[in-house]
């Protein structure tokens, strides 16, 4: 059962059962606390794209994902079956699935983000940073517009290229946020939340003179 795209009639199968049940502790690196917890998914399949996997997850489950794509594969595909399966679960499936891949909690939030190779940008402090009555295309921008991101962007010769923003191409919720001394990938966890859409991923391209694409969809 294989599709490029995510669609999950096609692609994966969810079984949801409520259990009163507590979650068994796994192998996943947890900063704050357990990851969020709620359904228990009776069986999943799934064959597809892992930015596609996440973005559903994170909306089911109603946390907020970021997802740093190894640059050495930018869209990667991903495959495996479960059965009872916690979000924990699902987590730890992926890493193993994907070894390349690890999964870490900080503070509510959730990353998949590689084990070797990933970007300074997203780990760049940023000072301060306020946007008003803003959506997540607009935030975003602002976000990256920051000197101390700028001089980032500069320093690792990247540049960037247009992403998906979100279902029909909208930019999500209006929203207000103020943060200070956070790296830049916290500054877009909180972005991501505000807006409703739940999930961020950023890829890389290329040697040398490279690019990157940062959206709040899986496309």
């Amino acid at each position: 059962m294989s599709n490029a795209s995510f669609r999950p009639a096609a692609v994966l199968l969810l079984l949801f059962a409520m259990s009163g049940a507590p979650a068994p502790r796994l192998r996943g690196q947890q900063v704050s606390g357990p990851a969020p917890r709620g359904h228990v998914l009776g069986s999943v399949v799934y064959d597809g794209d892992l930015a596609g996997l996440l973005q559903h997850l994170a909306e089911e489950f109603g946390v907020t994902i970021g997802f740093e794509a190894d640059h050495r594969q930018p869209r990667p595909r991903i495959k495996f079956e479960l059965r009872d399966a916690t979000l924990q679960d699902v987590l730890d499936a992926i890493v193993r699935a994907r070894p390349a891949y690890q999964w870490r909690q900080d503070g509510g939030f959730i990353d998949v983000y590689p084990v070797r190779g990933g970007s300074p940008l997203l780990d760049t402090v940023i000072g301060r940073f306020q946007v008003s009555g803003a959506n997540w295309a607009e935030a975003s921008d602002a976000l990256l517009s920051l000197p101390e991101v700028r001089s980032s962007l500069s320093a690792n010769r990247l540049g960037r290229r247009e992403a998906g923003r979100g279902p029909a191409g909208r930019g999500g919720d209006v929203f207000s946020l103020y943060v200070e001394n956070v790296p830049v990938r916290r500054a877009l966890h909180e972005i991501a939340k505000r807006s409703g859409s739940h999930l961020w991923v950023f890829r890389q391209y290329g040697d040398g003179e490279k690019s990157f694409s940062l959206g709040n969809s899986s496309r």
